[in-house]
């Protein structure tokens, strides 16, 4: 953008009250005319950034895109801005009103700091590196990603940081409270690099286990970006969406909706829109048409509400997009919805994407979106680094592994519910469908009745399948026994849970990381807690031929502490 696209606001206090205007032009026939007052102006510094303006007294007006002292006019919309930095973002928000007035396309400014996105957010947002973190140096950036196991490739990266404190400045006095009254003032590994990131309106692919913090490491700059829109839009109710986050289960989207309500508390118009199934769809189109700036769903509604109901989500207004658990969203088969939902988006306006996971997937439609990121970083969190393409689970569960065949199984699941040693409710146990869920519940009430069991599975409704996982995180668990297929295997916080048994093997390695993940304990621990890890069992044999080498492997680099010894009919398959 150059000065051309500007003209200059001064004030005569002597002469007039009024605000007088001057045009400046980078031609050189304009800046040699010989008038030396022109030129004394002229020499005057052009702020670049809304950052670099004052705030507006009484008397001044203000810039459109930020509120603060309008010192410029726009020639392009005859807005009041305050730097090019909003010139750029006026222009680009009014383009569709400039295509027959101006052929030519506007000038865009490219930001000095070559770590911020060029989409509108990310200029609104403004995002600059505190004085505690841009003055790290290398060695130090290293070291502290090297202290929690996290690895970042890219190009322009920005530079991690320790606690939300560092932030204050962009967060607000409303996000950084709720971040505290919540517990997150020190971020996890994954946060102190991903928010940064996120703030700084960057695509991004995060790799990072179960518990490390994902979901607060894309609601946080997400909503921060919300707030820069909303702003922008006089805080007008139907001015969204501005976000959408999809997840492949109706809980993991119910729970992030709760983060994100909780981050936003106090904040002025500020509203989740929940699109999932199992719900009745008109109440989620009356919340759709009162305003939203927030979606979160499952593919499959989200499709249908594109689809059917394009004027209530207006997907063209949305500039940023969340996939959570994106491995398992394609190895589900939402594949192909998740790839019609972004069909259905612009392709000319900038979005920011993000694809965050607990495990690295194969699957070749997965890989074809993520090409289509502009200048992604990929941020990966305790990855397994000796085994190739192996799933790395958690160090904060040990793993038992016995081999029992399939007549056996029930006979040694009732001596484990028996044994004190192990007996901690709730107890989760997973099976491989819904038929079994049903059934083995039904046999451990048989068999032990004075034990509350319950099933949980996909045949379940909304309702009930809330009132479970509630009767789960209760102080005092509602139940002893939980029988589940892999429905309660992603996403979904269970931190009363310290006992997982898989019944029957999961179909893949990655599932099998899922499932013990839900038995992480969550810290702080009681100082004199006995239990310091979770504890998972697993049945194994013959039937999962096909996993036995892989999951042998897998386990073999894990210390005593981590894995007891493994069944000398598994040992086999390590020579």
């Amino acid at each position: 953008m150059d000065f051309s696209s500007a003209a200059k606001r001064k004030h005569d206090h002597e002469q007039d009250l009024n605000n007088k205007r001057f045009h400046l032009d980078t031609t050189e026939t304009e800046f040699n005319t010989g008038n030396d007052t022109l030129e004394d102006e002229e020499d005057e510094y052009v702020k670049q950034f809304s950052s670099d303006q004052r705030l507006a007294l009484p008397d001044e007006p203000n810039c459109v895109v930020c509120g603060k002292y309008g010192e410029y006019i726009n020639d392009d919309t005859n807005h009041d801005i305050c730097s090019l930095q909003c010139k750029a973002i006026n222009t680009d928000l009014n383009q569709h009103k400039l295509v027959k007035k101006k052929a030519k396309k506007p000038t865009i400014v490219t930001p000095t700091r070559d770590y911020v996105a060029a989409n509108v957010h990310a200029k609104l947002t403004n995002y600059q590196e505190p004085l505690s973190i841009a003055s790290m140096s290398t060695q130090q950036v290293d070291q502290l990603l090297k202290a929690h196991e996290v690895q970042v490739t890219g190009s322009n990266i920005p530079k991690p940081f320790s606690t939300y404190d560092q932030l204050a400045s962009l967060l607000g006095d409303t996000i950084l409270h709720n971040i505290e009254s919540m517990g997150w003032s020190m971020a996890t590994g994954v946060q102190r690099q991903a928010v940064t990131v996120g703030l700084a309106g960057r695509d991004a692919m995060v790799i990072a286990p179960t518990h490390s913090g994902k979901t607060a490491a894309f609601c946080i700059p997400m909503l921060v970006h919300c707030v820069s829109l909303s702003m922008m839009d006089n805080y007008k109710r139907r001015s969204g969406p501005y976000a959408m986050i999809m997840a492949p289960t109706r809980e993991l989207c119910c729970q992030i909706e709760n983060v994100m309500k909780k981050l936003a508390m106090g904040l002025r118009n500020m509203r989740t829109g929940l699109l999932i199934g199992g719900e009745p769809l008109p109440n989620q189109l009356y919340r759709l048409k009162k305003g939203v700036q927030v979606i979160i769903g499952t593919p499959g509604r989200i499709l249908d509400v594109v689809t059917h109901h394009p004027k209530l989500l207006r997907v063209w207004k949305i500039r940023m997009i969340v996939l959570d658990e994106a491995d398992a969203m394609f190895s589900l088969g939402f594949g192909t919805q998740v790839k019609q939902i972004l069909g259905k988006l612009h392709d000319k306006i900038p979005r920011q994407t993000s694809y965050f996971s607990a495990t690295m997937s194969d699957d070749k439609m997965l890989k074809k979106l993520y090409d289509q990121l502009v200048m992604p970083i990929e941020i990966k969190v305790e990855q397994q680094k000796k085994i190739a393409r192996l799933p790395e689970a958690s160090d904060q569960v040990r793993q038992t592994i016995l081999w029992v065949e399939n007549k056996s199984k029930a006979k040694r699941l009732y001596s484990i519910l028996r044994d004190s040693k192990y007996f901690v409710i709730p107890i989760l146990v997973f099976v491989a469908s819904r038929l079994g869920a049903e059934f083995l519940s039904r046999a451990i009430k048989k068999r032990n009745p004075h034990l509350r069991v319950v099933a949980m599975h996909g045949d379940k409704t909304q309702e009930e399948r809330a009132i479970v996982i509630t009767g789960i995180n209760q102080t005092e668990p509602l139940w002893d026994v939980i029988v589940s297929t892999d429905v309660l295997a992603r996403g979904i916080d269970l931190p009363s849970v310290r006992l997982v048994i898989n019944y029957d093997m999961a179909a893949t390695l990655d599932d099998y990381v899922h499932r013990i993940g839900r038995a992480i304990l969550q810290k702080p621990l009681p100082e004199k807690a006995k239990q310091q890890r979770g504890w998972s069992i697993t049945f194994i044999n013959q039937e999962h031929q096909h996993l036995l080498k892989s999951f042998a492997s897998m386990l073999s680099n894990k210390s005593v502490a981590m894995v007891t010894p493994l069944p000398r009919q598994l040992k086999q398959y390590l020579q």
